[in-house]
Parts: structure tokens; sequence; C-alpha cells
């Protein structure tokens, strides 16, 4: 029961990469899943999301899920501080640490909760959002801030510089990382 699960959360998760050209261009969808069980990890974000009502597929299909997942964080409370982790938190779908192992690409399915600042880091990933439900302000070193909304994409180089605001309203993104820094986890920005 758990596999076919999450083989409807990876096929919806397909059917929004299948239609977003952005996605599509930033890397081939991996060949070589294989679906594993995980221990679910259950984080405080995700009272949020199973209120969270969105006509998205993947949002629905993660739902459906949600209490199975391997909830992650990546800061610290001295990061972040303890309100940013009690709303935020992602799932590795696939990936090498994810549900569905692959080396090709990490894709993963992120929460931020509404009040949110996402300080300003970077990583030697590169990487692509799209926006699920929600909207977020997102900001990069290069470029004037802009907004984002459900079937929008931003981008981030290898090591670029980027911050993210929430303001009215939560965000849950498919977020997918390539190159080289794979493995490697997100670094703030020292101030």
């Amino acid at each position: 029961m758990q596999d076919h699960l999450f083989n409807d959360l990876l096929n919806a998760v397909k059917s929004r990469y299948d239609a977003t050209p952005d996605l599509q261009e930033f890397g081939a969808w991996p060949q070589d899943m294989t679906f594993r069980e995980i221990a679910p990890n259950p984080l405080p974000a995700i009272r949020q999301i199973k209120k969270w009502q969105a006509p998205d597929p993947v949002h629905i299909a993660l739902q459906n899920v949600i209490d199975l997942c391997n909830w992650k964080q990546t800061y610290t409370e001295e990061e972040v501080g303890f309100g940013f982790l009690q709303d935020y938190g992602y799932i590795e779908l696939f990936g090498p640490d994810g549900h569905f192992l692959t080396n090709e690409l990490r894709g993963y399915i992120a929460y931020w909760g509404r009040g949110l600042y996402y300080p300003w880091h970077h990583h030697k990933a590169e990487e692509i959002y799209c926006v699920l439900s929600g909207s977020a302000v997102f900001e990069v070193d290069t470029a004037p801030a802009r907004t984002v909304h459900p079937g929008d994409c931003q981008y981030h180089a290898s090591d670029q510089p980027h911050a993210m605001t929430l303001k009215s309203a939560p965000i849950l993104a498919l977020v997918l990382w390539r190159g080289d820094g794979l493995a490697d986890l997100p670094k703030m920005q020292e101030t």
C-alpha cells in the first residue's frame, strides 16, 4: 500500500514535469528510480499542509501520503529560529536519499509557512523551484525580487545567493537539483 501511495505522488510530479518546459529543460527525468521504504519522520509543519486545501494534483497526492513521508529540515534553530522550524519541512521524493532511489537528479517537495523569511543562502548544486501552491517573493543576487505563483519557476545557478519571503500565503514547491554538489546541503550566507 505504501508504495502505491508514493507512486501516485511520483506520477503527479511526473505530470507536472511533463507540463512544464522549464523543468524539462533543467534536467532529464530519471530513468533508474527504485522505490524504497524509509521510516516516516513527521515534523510540525505537516499539520499546516494537512489543513491546506489546494487544487494542485501534487499537493493532493502529498496529503494522501503525508504521514508516511520522511520529512527533513536542513537548518538549526540557531540559524533560522524556532518559529521557522515549526513551519518548514521537505521530503526528498527522489534522489540518493529519496523515497525513490536515483543518482540522476534530486527532487524535493518543500513547504514554507506564511510569514516566514528564508534567509540568504547558496549551494553548489543548480536548482529550480516550481510552485505548486501558494506564492512567495524570491530574491537573487543578480536580479530584482519577483513574486512567483502556482506554475511559475525560479532558477538558481550554482553558488548563487538567494532568499525567499512569504507574505500572506505559504508555499509548496517542487524543487529539483542537478550537477556538482548534489549531495551537499545549502549554506547560510555570512552576515
